[in-house]
């Protein structure tokens, strides 16, 4: 695929927005190449009724929309409806089509708890901390799956308490690396635990519970001097700024895009 998408109908007036990433969608083809490039994020509530109805109202392509509610109606799969999509625009080669669907078929044989992983890693790498949560949790919900391991649901634990401290949760992103250092007895998760543990409780109270959980000695000593040192250096970058109002807004406006909704 080149590097340039042409657009060969008139673009929406109103976009179609996946609240879950923040973008607005102007085109079938921008739609389309969302699609194929994130294909573990799709499910049937974002091509639902409302996707329907922003292609017959903006798009005009009623005859799309009939295909794809049909689809859905008799149970159709959600790769299904994306090859759908894709194949209303003309810029995937055959050979891209057949790619995608033999990734999708590899997707079909993951247990519902591996996708549910693989969609949560995507919101928490493109920075949607509250829908990675979500996610996360509801692999959480789920009874525990033998087969994927302790390393597994390591990873789960681990990356749901990073995601806390993002929004600074940090009493949960604690219990969350506490619980992924009982899985995985990783000195790294415990690290996160001990930081975690640091930035929310007062001096008195970290120090009572280290020793309740019986971290002491060098090993926290290590901890601390380089929470000290990680500490000094984020102080080296909280100036004040020049235009305060300006800062506090974009600080505003990236905690919003931190906390959308899948």
């Amino acid at each position: 695929m080149g590097a340039v998408i042409i657009c060969k109908k008139a673009l929406a007036e109103t976009p179609y927005y996946i609240e879950s990433m923040g973008i607005r969608i102007y085109s079938l083809e921008e739609l389309a190449y969302f699609l194929y490039e994130n294909v573990y994020l799709a499910d049937k509530k974002m091509l639902g009724t409302r996707l329907w109805e922003w292609l017959r109202t903006e798009m005009n392509c009623p005859e799309l929309a009939d295909r794809l509610q049909k689809g859905a109606e008799s149970g159709g799969s959600v790769q299904n409806m994306i090859l759908t999509i894709l194949r209303s625009v003309d810029f995937y080669s055959q050979e891209e089509l057949a790619q995608l669907t033999a990734k999708m078929k590899v997707l079909n044989t993951y247990q519902e708890q591996e996708r549910l992983k693989l969609r949560a890693d995507e919101y928490f790498v493109g920075g949607n901390y509250q829908a990675a949560i979500y996610e996360y949790q509801k692999i959480l919900d789920i009874r525990q799956s033998e087969r994927l391991g302790v390393e597994f649901y390591a990873h789960v634990w681990n990356n749901l308490g990073v995601c806390c401290c993002r929004l600074f949760l940090f009493g949960k992103a604690a219990q969350a690396f506490r619980t992924s250092w009982q899985y995985q007895k990783d000195p790294a998760v415990l690290k996160e635990y001990v930081y975690a543990m640091r930035l929310g409780l007062s001096d008195e109270d970290f120090e009572e519970a280290m020793e309740l959980q019986k971290i002491r000695g060098s090993q926290l000593e290590e901890f601390l001097e380089e929470y000290g040192r990680l500490e000094q250096e984020a102080g080296e970058h909280a100036a004040r700024p020049a235009d305060l109002a300006k800062r506090l807004y974009e600080l505003e406006r990236e905690y919003e895009r931190n906390t959308r909704y899948a």
